[in-house]
């Protein structure tokens, strides 16, 4: 097996000094462009590959950045981090992907272990107990973005959907409906997102002149097994036509679902609108009206925010995050579903 060539090695080869070779391979601008060439092509006739490590003790952090999620596997999501690897990527930087599972206590678990490697940023999806997971981060000196969901509209920096626009449009869509009855399936009522929706809800209903009823909001449904069971519950109590709107596609997909079995239509009977614009249900039947949520470039834009977070930190003076805020606008899908 060939030994790996150090820096040493190539000074000696070369007759220059080892902080020479490293200015050269750096882009310093003491070496002429002449000499530059001269080293850089040399070190890549003998395969040198940098010391990353020896590198990023020297510069006291490492060219990683932590992903702290709530569910890799949700859909959504793995757009997003999507958008995040492929920026960091460009600017030099290699992710760490976590799954906190929506549990506060193993995101603070996550963020000491993330602390421990030394990283150089994270990106954090923040569980429904976030403020002390920033607040962790900020004790450790670790630059964070929020992404998808903030604790405070008024502090940390973040990138997020607003998520009242998307209940309040899909609200002003369904109000022409026949019954003008509307229902609304949230996710977990802790979750800042869940909450902006709920409010965004009430406040088109209010401008529609839509009169909210009791059992009109659900809370925390979760997953396509939650929405079959949560429509499965609407047909008892309430008879057709109404209209749903659901906190996501796949919940909305198990209502499709339980409607379907029941050989209810859709939507002259029932309506069912998603948010995500998940791909995939732009291809079965019936095809879904949804809001459609810019999932890719608010991983991108997240990820831009940090990455210039870290390269031109603030020394002691605090951080603006209030130029560090991205609400990205959603946009009405319209398809078979209403």
């Amino acid at each position: 097996m060939q030994e790996k060539v150090r820096l040493k090695d190539l000074a000696e080869k070369l007759n220059i000094s080892i902080t020479t070779v490293s200015k050269a391979l750096n882009g310093h601008p003491d070496i002429s462009e002449k000499r530059r060439k001269e080293i850089i092509e040399y070190a890549a006739s003998v395969n040198y590959v940098p010391n990353q490590v020896a590198k990023n003790f020297r510069r006291q952090r490492t060219n990683t950045v932590g992903i702290i999620l709530s569910d890799n596997a949700y859909p959504y999501n793995s757009r997003m981090l999507h958008g995040m690897e492929e920026t960091l990527a460009a600017s030099g930087y290699y992710p760490i992907f976590v799954d906190s599972h929506q549990d506060a206590r193993r995101e603070l678990e996550l963020i000491r272990s993330l602390h421990a490697l030394n990283v150089a940023g994270v990106l954090l999806t923040p569980s429904h107990n976030g403020r002390e997971s920033c607040d962790l981060l900020t004790n450790f000196q670790i630059p964070y973005v929020l992404a998808r969901g903030y604790i405070d509209p008024d502090q940390d920096a973040y990138v997020v959907v607003d998520d009242r626009m998307v209940s309040y449009m899909s609200v002003k869509y369904l109000s022409s409906y026949d019954g003008n009855k509307i229902f609304f399936i949230n996710s977990m009522e802790r979750l800042p997102s869940a909450q902006n929706r709920l409010l965004g809800y009430r406040q088109a209903l209010a401008d529609y002149g839509i009169k909210e009823e009791e059992d009109w909001v659900i809370q925390n449904c979760i997953g396509q097994q939650g929405g079959y069971e949560v429509m499965k519950q609407l047909l008892r109590r309430h008879k057709p036509p109404f209209s749903v709107i659901c906190y996501s596609d796949y919940v909305a997909t198990g209502m499709i679902c339980a409607l379907q079995e029941r050989k209810i239509q859709i939507p002259s009977e029932v309506a069912i609108m998603g948010a995500d614009n998940i791909a995939i249900l732009s291809y079965v039947k019936p095809r879904l009206t949804t809001i459609d949520l810019p999932k890719k470039r608010l991983g991108q834009r997240a990820a831009e925010m940090l990455v210039e977070m870290i390269e031109h930190p603030s020394n002691d003076a605090p951080i603006d995050f209030s130029k560090m805020r991205y609400v990205f606008q959603p946009r009405l899908i319209i398809r078979e579903t209403s």
